[in-house]
C-alpha cells in the first residue's frame, strides 16, 4: 500500500491558534510524530535549506498539522506547534509539539487552595479555566470538553482530596497528571486528560477510558517485530511510608501482598506519598493515605513493563478503529517472551523515510 504525508501550515489567530492555512509541504523529508497518554507528543520533519517554506515558519507560533495520505483513507496524525528548529549547512530540522505540550507554559497559583473537593468538577475544571482564560492563555482556543469525576473500587463514590490539600506554583501538566494519578487511588481506572488529536482541539479528563478492540496484535502476523522490556528492577511487594494521622502526627502505612511475597520472596521497599488523597466518605486521613498506597502496591507487584510493537506496513492504520488508551490483545510467543493477554495501547509513533513507514505502539500491561 503507498503511503505519503503532508505537512501543513497555519498562521495564528488572535487567540494563538491555528488560523489561515499558508502552506502545503510535501518536499519534507525524515518526518515523524508521537502521541501518549498524559504526554505531550512531538513531531519533527526536515527541510532543505532551499525549500520556499522556510520563510513562512516562525517559532513557536506557526502551527502544524500532519496527514497520513493512503488509499484507504486520509488521517490527521499529528496537529501541533513548531516550537523549534536547528539547522545545518544543508538542512533545517524542526520540532513540533501537540497541544498537550501548552499546559506546561501554564502555572497554578500560590497557595491556592482545594480542600476535601472532587478531582474533575472541582480542581481540574477550576485550574483549566484559569489557565484558558488568562491573559493571552497560549491554549485559549482550546475548546472546553467533558470534565469527569474519578470513582473508587465501588465505582460510584467520588474521589476527593483532604483537608489541607493545595497548589503552590505547580505548572498545569504536572497538576492534571498527578490528579489523574489520584484519581486512579486503588482502582483499576484508567483516569486520564487529552486535548484531542483534530480540530475542534478539547481538553477532556475522563474518569476511566479506553476500550477493549478486536484488534490481535499477534508477531508475525500484524506486529514484525518487538522490544520487551519487563522492568523486574522494580518489582517489590512489601511497601511502607510515612503518613499523617488525623491529630496531625506520623504514622507508618505498611501495604503487603503476601502471595506475591510467598512466591517471589519478599521484596520490601519505601516510597514517599505522592499526594494525600482519598474516597469520600473515609474517616480519616489515613484512610485516604492508605487508598494511595494501595494502589503503589498493586502497581509495584504487577510491575512497569513496556512493550514496544513494531506493525506490520499497511495492516492496522493509525486511529482507525483504536485510539490511545484502547487495549488491544496481544499475543508474542518467542523464546523467553510469552504474552498472550491484553494490553493498553499508551503511545504510538510513526516515522516516514525513503524507507517508507514505520508505525510502533508503546503497550503497557493492564493493572487487575
Amino acid at each position: 500500500m503507498s503511503v505519503e504525508y503532508a505537512v501543513e501550515l497555519f498562521a495564528p489567530d488572535s487567540s494563538f491558534g491555528p488560523g489561515t492555512k499558508i502552506a502545503e509541504v510535501w518536499d519534507a523529508r525524515d518526518l515523524g510524530w508521537s502521541r501518549y497518554d498524559r504526554l505531550p507528543g512531538r513531531g519533527f520533519f526536515t527541510l532543505y535549506q532551499t525549500s520556499p517554506a522556510l520563510s513562512l515558519i516562525d517559532p513557536p507560533l506557526t502551527h502544524a498539522r500532519i496527514t497520513r495520505v493512503a488509499p484507504s483513507g486520509n488521517v490527521e496524525v499529528f496537529n501541533g506547534i513548531v516550537s523549534d528548529y536547528s539547522s545545518t549547512g544543508d538542512d533545517v530540522l524542526f520540532d513540533i509539539y501537540d497541544y498537550v505540550s501548552l499546559l506546561s507554559l501554564s502555572r497554578t497559583g500560590y497557595r491556592t487552595m482545594y480542600p476535601v473537593k472532587a478531582i474533575g468538577s472541582e480542581i481540574v475544571a477550576a485550574e483549566w479555566a484559569l489557565g484558558k482564560n488568562a491573559t493571552y492563555s497560549p491554549f485559549g482556543f482550546v475548546t472546553t470538553g467533558t470534565i469527569q469525576d474519578p470513582v473508587g473500587t465501588d465505582g460510584s463514590t467520588v474521589i476527593k482530596t483532604n483537608n489541607e490539600f493545595g497548589l503552590m506554583d505547580q505548572m498545569r501538566l504536572q497538576l492534571f497528571f498527578d490528579l489523574a494519578e489520584m484519581g486512579r487511588a486503588n482502582t483499576t481506572n484508567q483516569v486520564t486528560f487529552e486535548i484531542t488529536r483534530t480540530s475542534p482541539f478539547t481538553f477532556n479528563f475522563w474518569k476511566n477510558k479506553g476500550t477493549l478492540r478486536d484488534i490481535g496484535l499477534v508477531l508475525n502476523g500484524t506486529v514484525s517485530d518487538y522490544e520487551h522490556a519487563p522492568n523486574w528492577n522494580s518489582y517489590r511487594n512489601d511497601l511502607a511510608t510515612l503518613g499523617t494521622t488525623t491529630g496531625g502526627g506520623a504514622t507508618e502505612i505498611v501495604k503487603t501482598d503476601e502471595t506475591a511475597a510467598a512466591a517471589r520472596a519478599r521484596r520490601q521497599d519505601v516510597f514517599l506519598l505522592k499526594t494525600v488523597l482519598g474516597i469520600a466518605g473515609a474517616a480519616t486521613e489515613a484512610d485516604q493515605q492508605q487508598a494511595a498506597a494501595a494502589r503503589q502496591l498493586k502497581s509495584a507487584v504487577q510491575g512497569s513493563p513496556a512493550l514496544w510493537l513494531t506493525l506490520l506496513p499497511g495492516v492496522i492504520e493509525p486511529f482507525t478503529g483504536w485510539d490511545i488508551n484502547d487495549l488491544f490483545p496481544v499475543e508474542v510467543g518467542n523464546g523467553k517472551d510469552a504474552i498472550a493477554t491484553p494490553w493498553r495501547a499508551s503511545g504510538v509513533r510513526g516515522i516516514f523515510s525513503e524507507q517508507g513507514e514505520k508505525l510502533i505502539l508503546l503497550m503497557t500491561p493492564v493493572l487487575t
